[in-house]
């Protein structure tokens, strides 16, 4: 596996799901950038493993987690991934929403440290052929029961009743 040779390895036609690339996420304590690529077909997520991806089955949908770190190793900025449209003119993919679909581009390289070894995978770029807004969460008004009191204090009512 050592004499694996650094490349950039192109995925086309994928779901594009749970971006995260204009602001950098820490979920474990290293900020990065995030995007989940997903697809129903069983060969090309064959073909994924083959490349060396991580691939997930949840009840035949096939999908993938990839990163970019937010730092290089000597703590200078890495910058985020590259994301442009299918005419490949930069676009603002912080309403990029679930089910969008395009290709993405991994940088893959060998690496060993620390007693482990394999092929890393660094996100590089992504082009949108089919965006779908992320157009945000939605607010709710306060729940009023029938008798016009609130859920809230309800609840409170049935947490002082002894058993």
């Amino acid at each position: 596996m050592n004499n694996f040779e650094p490349r950039n390895y192109r995925i086309d036609n994928v779901e594009l799901n749970w971006a995260k690339l204009t602001k950098p996420v820490s979920p474990f304590g290293q900020p990065q950038y995030e995007l989940q690529i997903a697809t129903k077909d069983k060969a090309i997520a064959d073909d994924w493993k083959t490349n060396h991806l991580t691939v997930k089955d949840k009840d035949g949908k096939y999908s993938v987690s990839l990163k970019r770190k937010a730092l290089k190793a000597d703590g200078s900025e890495n910058g985020a991934p590259k994301v442009v449209d299918k005419d490949a003119k930069p676009v603002d993919a912080s309403s990029l929403g679930n089910e969008s679909r395009g290709n993405v581009i991994v940088y893959q390289m060998f690496y060993k440290t620390a007693g482990r070894e394999g092929i890393a995978s660094s996100l590089t770029a992504v082009q949108v052929t089919d965006f779908k807004e992320y157009t945000g969460s939605v607010e709710f008004e306060p729940i009023v029961d029938i008798h016009g009191a609130s859920q809230e204090s309800d609840t409170t009512q049935q947490a002082e009743i002894a058993f």
